[in-house]
């Protein structure tokens, strides 16, 4: 579900509909997944009421409702106890829901992704989200090892919503969803979903896919940064309670 205010009358039905959603959740005995940003419920009920296994996404964005105490800068100790509670967190990369800042200020305390993800849609593939090798490639750029970028971006999703035992990893009796990824250098810049901007100096490229063992079609990948999309994130700066120490222009 989606706790913010502007599409929940002012945040006046917030409250209920989240609790309404936490116990359709728990009756039918599956995880709630909770978009929170903007919102008039705080860190301590969303994520700290969640159950273990319920999903909040759109960890590192740097609006309202951020993970991260505007002045301290430092993780939320609701946002810490819910994970040591088992909720899950989730990347959600979105047009709006990956900020710099807040990624690299979490991993200095080691809170990373459970579970790494695009949030894809018609407004993100041309950036800032791109497509899920570079989504994993902002990990890699965050200090995340790559063992752990490609389980997180694999095995922890499935994981995530019970499918474990079909997908996520290759095994006997498993559907052989496989990609090979080429690692490789690189000097760029890459902008997050406000136009904040950070120097790359390796990327994972795909090189070849197969969905339950048909071969597909590898795409050129997106070519970043986008000023198109860069100039359109900047419009979001004056709404960040976490953001670089230089503005924009």
């Amino acid at each position: 579900m989606r706790l913010s205010d502007s599409c929940a009358a002012g945040g006046a039905n917030e409250a209920e509909g989240y609790r309404r959603a936490a116990e359709a959740a728990a009756a039918a005995a599956v995880p709630l997944m909770v978009h929170h940003s903007f919102s008039t419920v705080p860190l301590e009920e969303c994520p700290g009421r969640l159950r273990a296994g319920d999903i909040y996404t759109h960890m590192y964005h740097g609006f309202r409702s951020t993970i991260l105490d505007p002045q301290s800068r430092k993780l939320h100790p609701a946002v810490r106890a819910a994970r040591d509670g088992g909720v899950l967190f989730d990347l959600g990369h979105g047009q709006g829901a990956f900020n710099w800042t807040v990624a690299e200020l979490a991993a200095a305390e080691g809170f990373w992704p459970d579970t790494i993800s695009t949030d894809l849609h018609s407004g993100t593939c041309e950036g800032p989200a791109y497509d899920l090798p570079t989504v994993m490639t902002r990990m890699l750029r965050a200090g995340l090892p790559i063992p752990d970028v490609v389980r997180h971006a694999t095995l922890e999703p499935a994981r995530a919503i019970r499918l474990d035992d079909r997908i996520g990893t290759l095994g006997v009796g498993r559907e052989a969803d496989v990609a090979v990824l080429a690692l490789e250098p690189c000097e760029v810049e890459l902008e997050d979903c406000h136009s904040q901007m950070r120097r790359i100096t390796a990327r994972l490229v795909p090189r070849a896919v197969w969905r339950a063992g048909e071969p597909g079609a590898i795409t050129s990948p997106r070519q970043w940064p986008n000023p198109t999309t860069i100039a359109a994130q900047r419009r979001s700066w004056a709404r960040l309670q976490i953001r670089d120490a230089c503005g924009v222009e």
